[in-house]
């Protein structure tokens, strides 16, 4: 459970899953106070962390010499539809065959699977 609580401030957004807090809000430009992640840059984040942490378990478990894992994503609408760019950067000597394997194992973090897959979302004001 994640809960979200805004005030009157535009457009902080205390969040909280009741053991961690962060702020989103909205850039200066859009009226925030830019006090933290805005909303599509916190869903790029949680993609992007889901990632490097599925990519650094399973190099791991395989022993694969990567000193460090950085992943970048940008988001961008192709012909109406959300697409998610990921540039993946191991620090490490790896062959292509564990280059192409780290790319499909990074499309099966949690977060991969959930954007990829269409889902229903059911709202109810109270």
């Amino acid at each position: 459970m994640v809960k979200a609580t805004i005030n009157k401030e535009h457009y902080a957004c205390s969040v909280s899953n009741g053991s961690h807090d962060i702020i989103v809000d909205e850039p200066l430009e859009l009226g925030g106070t830019h006090k933290g992640f805005a909303p599509k840059g916190l869903l790029m984040a949680s993609l992007a962390s889901c990632v490097a942490i599925t990519l650094r378990m399973y190099a791991d478990r395989k022993e694969w010499p990567i000193d460090k894992i950085e992943v970048e994503v940008n988001i961008d609408t192709e012909n109406g539809e959300t697409i998610f760019f990921e540039e993946i950067t191991c620090t490490g000597v790896l062959t292509e065959e564990q280059k192409i394997r780290l790319e499909e194992i990074a499309a099966k973090c949690p977060v991969s699977k959930i954007l990829a897959a269409g889902h229903e979302i059911r709202s109810k004001v109270l």
